[in-house]
């Protein structure tokens, strides 16, 4: 117990001193800033040239700052600003004439000693000069005084004496100054000093415990060393506050030793067979559900609580089994709407213009390409108003944008060139969602080739690999900048279920609705200059069944 106490009281020690030397460092810091701020620093040089409103107003703009100092530490219980030039003393609440003679003393004696810390009268105080002293002795044209709370220092001293009779203290390694309790009322400090080896000449800081007795009354105490501060915190607790009643502490241990033995041996063999039987049934039953054998049932003719968890087991065990398979079935409800839902979505954008040229090639008597734009028309509205299908052959997808490129050649003539690569064989059986290449072709031509300057170009290829067919479309579109691809590859990777669908996301979620997380769209620049979109498409099966009838199993479906 001596040494959990001992060791307590250096922690304490240890800890505390770490935190004081922290805030103290932090008030040493700002002390110096405030000393060097512009205002203050202005107001020094210039003051012979400031009107008289200036100078009230920097000086309560100095006086509002140095209050903040206040406020920001609760060790700092009044700052004083001396400026021997003025004649002005400002404080962080109100405007003086000069320093009185025993501070301007002090701060002096402060100033040539080495030390952070200096009393005056009741209090202790830290000082700074301006400009500081150097080869060329320079008088001071700034006084800073900042008045520590003692009481707020001592109140936080208190809280680390955590014993009976426990106290604690910061003293001076000069015996100057002290914060805290003293082990007796009035007690010199030489004579603390000399009971306590702290301080020395060593530049490492010391820490150490030991034990003193002051009359009859013995006390432990430990101590840690500040260099910073050139004081210790020493933490002190009379010894018989703990040490006293040990000697009946220890025949109260035998006794209950003795007796907690005997009824841990009783109480053991009873709760082995009361609880720990029936619990290692049960958590053997739960390991068999967490495997997902949701069959498992326990039976038992106890009349307890045990029994009771038995059934609520069973009853569990049936309603997993349940949940599960109606959490199943809802998730293919769902997904099953979402495609309807992304499907519905997709409409097209420019068949008011297709009138338009129907109307201007009759217009000119051109039969020729009056038949091929109605005939490309016709295959258009039959595949768009197929609307009962949910998934079509790749064959029939790719049919629908010849139809579709066909109408864009007859609209653009010579300033259009549309390159579209045949499918391999067999790949044009694969089902696929309806409508993923209209939208992206569409997006070419609406944001790439539609105002373009010179000959717009597009040309759509397939590439076959082991296990997937990748559909590429490129353009020339010129408008394609870096920001805008950025853009658009962020929001395709976005896999928020809440974002607006449309356009080239609507695919990649329909394709990944259907395929799963391996398939979609990725986008970058194209060799051609503008947008190049792949669509990957997982096969399912190998180059050698391309041949034949190819069949391909949705997954996530």
């Amino acid at each position: 117990m001596s040494k959990e106490i001992t060791n307590s009281l250096k922690s304490n020690a240890r800890f505390y001193l770490s935190s004081f030397e922290l805030e103290m460092e932090r008030v040493i810091r700002m002390k110096q800033q405030y000393i060097l701020d512009n205002d203050v620093q202005d107001l020094m040089m210039f003051h012979m040239i400031y009107s008289d409103a200036d100078i009230v107003y920097a000086i309560q703009d100095i006086k509002r700052r140095l209050q903040q100092f206040q406020d920001s530490s609760l060790f700092v219980h009044e700052l004083k600003l001396y400026m021997p030039e003025l004649n002005t003393t400002i404080h962080n609440r109100l405007i003086d004439k000069e320093l009185p003679e025993l501070d301007l003393q002090a701060l002096e004696k402060l100033y040539e000693s080495d030390k952070r810390i200096y009393p005056l009268g009741d209090h202790l105080i830290l000082g700074e000069r301006y400009p500081q002293r150097g080869p060329n002795e320079l008088p001071a044209k700034l006084w800073l005084e900042v008045v520590l709370s003692k009481a707020n220092m001592e109140s936080s001293l208190r809280e680390i004496s955590t014993y009976n009779g426990g106290e604690s203290l910061i003293v001076d390694h000069d015996g100057t100054w002290s914060l805290g309790s003293l082990p007796q009322k009035d007690m010199p400090l030489g004579e603390l000093l000399h009971l306590i080896p702290v301080g020395g000449e060593r530049k490492d800081p010391q820490r150490g415990f030991g034990r003193f007795t002051i009359g009859d009354k013995p006390y432990i105490y430990a101590y840690e060393s500040s260099k910073l501060l050139d004081a210790s915190l020493v933490v002190y607790v009379p010894e018989n506050s703990f040490l006293g009643p040990i000697k009946w502490y220890k025949q109260l241990y035998w006794l209950l030793a003795v007796t907690s033995l005997l009824v841990m041996i009783f109480f053991s063999t009873w709760i082995y067979k009361l609880v720990h039987q029936p619990m290692y049934r049960l958590t053997g039953a739960f390991r068999r559900l967490e495997k997902g054998d949701f069959d498992s049932q326990l039976t038992d003719d106890r009349k307890d609580e045990f029994n009771y968890l038995y059934q609520q087991f069973n009853k569990m065990s049936g309603r997993l089994q349940q949940l599960i398979k109606d959490v199943f079935e809802h998730e293919l409800r769902l997904n099953r709407a979402e495609l309807k839902q992304l499907q519905a979505q997709i409409n097209p954008h420019f068949l008011y213009n297709i009138f338009f040229l129907l109307n201007r090639i009759i217009q000119l008597d051109d039969m020729d390409n009056a038949k091929k734009l109605t005939q490309h028309l016709g295959q258009f509205f039959r595949f768009i108003t197929r609307n009962k299908e949910d998934e079509i052959q790749l064959g029939e997808e790719m049919a629908h944008i010849e139809a579709y490129t066909g109408i864009q050649k007859l609209r653009f003539g010579s300033k259009l060139s549309v390159e579209i690569e045949t499918l391999p064989d067999g790949a044009g059986n694969l089902e696929v969602p309806r409508l993923i290449l209209q939208p992206i072709v569409e997006n070419a031509f609406e944001y790439g080739l539609e105002d373009h300057l010179d000959k717009g170009v597009l040309h759509i290829w397939p590439e076959l690999e082991e296990l997937h067919l990748t559909i590429h479309v490129e353009d020339n579109g010129e408008n394609l900048s870096n920001e805008k691809l950025a853009e658009l590859d962020l929001l395709i990777k976005d896999t928020k279920r809440d974002i607006e669908t449309t356009g080239v996301v609507n695919i990649h979620r329909r394709l990944q609705l259907k395929f799963g997380d391996s398939s979609g769209l990725t986008v970058k620049r194209s060799s051609l200059g503008g947008l190049h979109v792949a669509i990957r498409l997982p096969l399912g099966t190998t180059l050698e069944t391309l041949g034949g009838n190819l069949h391909v199993p949705t997954i996530d479906r």
